[in-house]
């Protein structure tokens, strides 16, 4: 999970990431590396800087096939995406996200 410090997290969040999940989401963590570094790496290009709470609260979304994540976020303004997903990271489930 070292990995996720590109993302604009410190080793202190990642140990923290670790020490909330279980083994199994840790473990998923470390083999969907490559899906994981998509999704943020995509998400970064809309401008969102900020993937702390994201991990935190909707681990779900770094596992997610980018494709239909495309789709689900392309439907939404831009400036209200980043909103959500930099803020109220639980809303993201009333955009079907």
């Amino acid at each position: 999970m070292d990995y996720l410090v590109k993302f604009n997290l410190s080793p202190e969040d990642v140990t923290k990431i670790r020490k909330r999940f279980n083994k199994d989401i840790v473990s998923k963590f470390q083999i969907m590396e490559d899906n994981v570094t998509k999704v943020l790496d995509y998400l970064s290009t809309l401008g969102i800087n900020s993937f702390k709470n994201l991990i935190l609260e909707r681990p779900d979304i770094c596992f997610m096939d980018l494709d239909v994540l495309k789709e689900k976020t392309n439907k939404i303004d831009s400036g209200l995406l980043k909103f959500v997903f930099e803020n109220e990271v639980s809303n993201l489930m009333n955009f079907d996200i």
